[in-house]
């Protein structure tokens, strides 16, 4: 279900504030005037300001940060008819400002300038707005690309069930902005086998094979000798679904095409190769096999295994260990028992090992966890499952479709996915699993811990190679429409979604939180943010000093909307907080 609130921010800064309270990490007391948790929710639930129909003010606009919102020393300004060349010339010039380029146009010049670099692109907007002739003066704004998928199920999923939230989670919509497709490479799906004529799969996929033994054949896995070259075998006599299809459809389902889900890859080369049974079992002489097979002919440069046992074997890792040497990537499923032992391939140290977190940032119950979890990525549960391509054979023909499930194959494959994807943007094989493990975002216990590893994937982060900042919550009012933070009072959210402000208020206030995941210091899509309480439903919380104050916060996904109405915070707020 959306949810719509009243109050939203626009364009925050808080570039300038001290973060005094606590840090990323930090142990928080029992002292603290106001504590409690946020709660990530990767649902919808709030709309994108800068989407709205209404137009803002010049000033409300304009700041610069990491991501800009203009050109810096610059501005455009529109002259009409009545103003000469002669005269516009020298107004530009008595400025201390250089015209860079002209175009004419039916009703005037449209000049680009250069202005001095001792004002504000602030400054002279507001003084060119001011001189005869001129008919507008602005800065020159930088527009950014938005890489939203039109795929039917993306964004509402079956039914209005939940849509794709393990794309948000891992900041996919942000990621595509800047990588979209992963033509140049490989990815071998050692699994149960594809559905191969899957409308949402059929021109990502390859000619795959097939070494799911039948009459044990062959006396050396090296030999690789594949039952058939035929990517169609049955994958699956069962209505239980194509697990292979299902993990492939996370890593490169065909994308933007008014169809179906959206895939991490919107265009790849997925390889099947069976190596699980139809009752989703695989022996390691046939995986060896498919591993081999993936490296030798096929030249994959990612093996995606989600699957896992708890047996070690000389076969199977002498296999892993083959990959490995030869330059292959191998991501791998921790296991789906819930206990303190990673499954076999994961837990060889030549694997990526994936553990599967839910809708809120928890480890999953199924999720097996230990020293050698490398990462975790969505995998969801019974109630928000993960969305993707599905399908089964019923013994005489395929029956493609949607479905939704849930564990660590699908996280599996989110990491197989964005691995594609670095790997098309110039990151070299040897730096894939750094590249992954150091721009995770933390969660649990801070740093690497034994349930999360070093995070949860944040492909957006990986790509640009720049970690997301931990969310913050500070305290705000409501002043008629706008809502006005109180000063001195963000702090960071700690890895454990913890949080705790000192600073002593008083009267009727809102808790906010925000996670800036594209670190451009405004809330925009892609980010996460929450009200505590709904604003629609409830007052502030009264704060009075000496009383300790205990609130959680959900947050949720921020989205663009055409139709948006919200009203924003004031220019007066953003220089408050800014100073």
């Amino acid at each position: 279900m959306k949810k719509k609130f009243l109050i939203l921010i626009a364009m925050l800064i808080v570039g300038g504030l001290v973060l005094s309270a606590c840090s990323s990490g930090s142990s928080l007391g029992d002292n603290a005037n106001i504590s409690g948790t946020v709660i990530t929710n990767h649902q919808r639930g709030y709309i994108e300001a800068s989407s709205q129909s209404n137009s803002k003010s010049v000033q409300s606009m304009m700041f610069n940060s990491k991501g800009k919102k203009f050109v810096d020393n610059e501005i455009i300004v529109k002259y009409n008819d009545s103003v000469s060349v002669s005269s516009m010339t020298n107004e530009i010039a008595k400025s201390g400002s250089n015209a860079l380029k002209k175009i004419r146009t039916d009703n005037g010049e449209l000049v680009k300038i250069k202005i001095p670099s001792n004002k504000t692109v602030e400054e002279m907007v507001e003084y060119y707005s001011q001189q005869p002739g001129v008919e507008y003066a602005e800065p020159n704004y930088i527009a950014y690309a938005q890489a939203i998928p039109n795929d039917t199920y993306y964004e509402d999923g079956i039914d209005n069930n939940i849509g794709q939230w393990g794309l948000w989670a891992t900041n996919m919509e942000l990621a595509w902005d800047l990588q979209q497709t992963s033509n140049s490479y490989l990815v071998a799906v050692l699994d149960s086998g594809i559905i191969p004529d899957h409308e949402d799969l059929t021109t990502n996929l390859v000619s795959g094979v097939d070494f799911v033994t039948v009459d044990n054949t062959g006396e050396d896995p090296s030999d690789y000798k594949p039952t058939d070259f035929d990517p169609s075998d049955p994958t699956t006599e069962s209505e239980n679904g194509s697990h292979g299809t299902h993990v492939s459809g996370i890593i490169g389902a065909l994308t933007d095409n008014n169809l179906g889900v959206a895939g991490i890859n919107w265009e790849t080369n997925i390889l099947p190769v069976r190596v699980l049974k139809s009752d989703q079992t695989g022996s390691h002489y046939d995986i060896a096999e498919g591993i081999y097979y993936s490296v030798d002919e096929s030249q994959a440069e990612i093996i995606n295994m989600s699957f896992g046992g708890e047996s070690s074997s000389n076969t199977l890792h002498n296999a892993v260990e083959y990959a490995y040497e030869n330059g292959t990537i191998m991501i791998a499923a921790s296991g789906n028992s819930g206990v303190d032992s990673v499954h076999y391939p994961a837990a060889y140290e030549e694997t990526i090992a994936v553990g599967s977190i839910e809708n809120k940032n928890d480890l999953a119950d199924y999720s097996n966890y230990g020293a050698e979890i490398d990462l975790v990525a969505p995998g969801g549960d019974d109630t928000k499952g993960i969305l993707s391509t599905w399908g089964y054979y019923d013994g005489a023909s395929y029956n493609p479709g949607y479905a939704y499930m849930s564990g660590t194959s699908m996280s599996t494959a989110y990491v197989s996915g964005a691995a594609a994807l670095l790997l098309e943007s110039g990151v070299s094989p040897n730096n894939i699993k750094d590249r992954l493990i150091s721009t995770a975002f933390d969660l649990g216990i801070p740093n690497k811990d034994d349930n999360y590893g070093h995070g949860m994937l944040d492909v957006y982060a990986a790509l640009k190679n720049e970690k997301t900042k931990p969310p913050i919550v500070f305290v705000a009012e409501v002043i008629g429409d706008e809502l006005v933070p109180v000063d001195n009072t963000d702090v960071e959210v700690n890895s454990e979604g913890e949080y705790a402000i000192s600073e002593r208020v008083e009267g009727q206030y809102y808790l906010v939180a925000w996670k800036n995941t594209n670190n451009n210091d405004s809330i925009d899509q892609g980010d996460y943010y929450g009200i505590s309480p709904d604003p629609e439903l409830e007052e502030g919380i009264y704060f009075q000093p000496g009383e300790m104050v205990k609130e959680n916060i959900d947050m949720y996904y921020v989205y663009a909307e055409t139709n948006a109405s919200a009203p924003s915070i004031s220019a007066a707020s953003i220089e408050k907080l800014r100073d």
